[in-house]
């Protein structure tokens, strides 16, 4: 019964019966009549692809890319790659791994082509390893896993190596324009170095000053730190005695209410006492008040006493007036009279008649008052008239 073995760096795969198994690496399998079996390599394989092809802007460029991969599902690459030995025993497996490079290749060509109708020179060049490695990465990502078949295959590396241009007169003057930058380059590398001795003496100058203005900031700091501390002791200081201020206004308040709450006290108990005195003082500015009252109404009939005593003697003087000058009276008409005879004759015998009730009167008055001086007064006053 014969026997198959396979090395480190391949897979054993045996097919039996319509089932197909991967052994692994360095196995030996006894084949059974009716036993198929093939190599697959485990290792990584390059494939490399050129090509040429005109940029967007007419110039030819050539390219050069390389793909790294390495066959991860033997079974899978088996059933989608022919990698059947020879009878003879020659190279085994190199078939299909052929046709895999072959197709990695014919994908990278495709895109890359697509890709470089579409990009200038410029970018070609300046952008190989970023937007065209990026074309091939992104094509075989899609061609190995998005159809939903698996080819088995791994790709670790794929990568558009090198750009070169076609036209020897167009590759002279871009290497004459490269050259030029070049010296450019250079002229302004050396006004770059100069600008930089003249930058570096200026930051040195900087330096010192900022070196110079540190030391005046840490003078400063420190003299505001001096300063803040002697504001932080006033401050402290200020704190403090106010403290001792507030516990000082606190007893003082506490002392007050103290006393207030004496007095308090103090006026409570006194309360009663003060009641009764007020009670007793009432009492006797009554009784003075009535006292009083009983003063003035005898004030007042002693004044109504007094004025009575007045109008009586008044009333009495004023009867006694007539008889005390009733003498004078008698003695004034006796003087005008003295000695005057009336006569009224004729029509005046009328005003006569009209004043005898006068004189009959002040004869009556006399009369009363002097009882001899009436007989006087009479014969003193005696009418004679002509007619009656």
């Amino acid at each position: 019964m014969p026997v198959v073995r396979s090395g480190p760096n391949e897979y054993l795969l045996v097919g039996r019966n319509g089932k197909l198994d991967n052994k692994g690496s360095a196995a030996s399998v006894w084949l059974l009549p009716g036993t198929v079996w093939v190599k697959v390599p485990s290792t990584k394989q390059e494939a490399a692809f050129e090509f040429t092809q005109e940029t967007k802007d007419g110039i030819p460029l050539r390219f050069k890319g390389i793909v790294l991969y390495r066959v991860v599902d033997p079974v899978a690459s088996a059933r989608a790659f022919n990698f059947s030995a020879p009878a003879a025993g020659g190279l085994a497996a190199l078939g299909g791994i052929g046709e895999i490079s072959k197709l990695l290749t014919h994908i990278c060509l495709g895109e890359l082509r697509h890709a470089v109708s579409h990009m200038s020179m410029t970018q070609c060049i300046e952008e190989r390893k970023t937007t065209l490695s990026g074309v091939v990465e992104a094509a075989l990502a899609e061609v190995l896993r998005g159809d939903g078949s698996s080819w088995g295959v791994e790709v670790e590396i794929a990568r558009v190596a090198q750009v070169f241009i076609v036209d020897p007169s167009l590759r002279e003057q871009l290497e004459a324009g490269v050259r030029n930058e070049i010296r450019l380059a250079a002229s302004q590398s050396d006004l770059a170095a100069r600008e930089a001795g003249r930058l570096a003496e200026l930051a040195s100058d900087t330096r010192v000053k900022e070196q110079q203005l540190a030391a005046d900031r840490e003078g400063l700091r420190r003299d505001e730190e001096l300063q803040m501390a002697r504001l932080a002791w006033t401050r402290r200081q200020e704190t403090e005695a106010l403290a001792t201020r507030r516990q000082q206004l606190a007893l003082q308040a506490e002392r007050v209410a103290a006393e207030l709450a004496a007095e308090e006290a103090r006026i409570a108990a006194e309360e009663p006492v003060r009641r009764l005195r007020v009670a007793k003082e009432r009492e006797l500015l009554a009784a003075e008040l009535e006292v009083r009252r009983l003063q003035h109404e005898v004030r007042l009939l002693d004044v109504e006493t007094d004025l009575a005593a007045d109008r009586a003697r008044q009333a009495m003087r004023a009867e006694i007036l007539p008889i005390e000058q009733a003498p004078q009276i008698v003695e004034a008409a006796s003087r005008v009279l003295n000695g005057t005879n009336l006569s009224v004759y004729g029509d005046e015998a009328a005003v006569l008649g009209q004043l005898a009730p006068v004189f009959s009167l002040i004869g009556r008055a006399v009369a009363s008052a002097a009882p001899g001086a009436a007989a006087a007064s009479a014969a003193a006053v005696r009418p004679e008239s002509g007619a009656a």
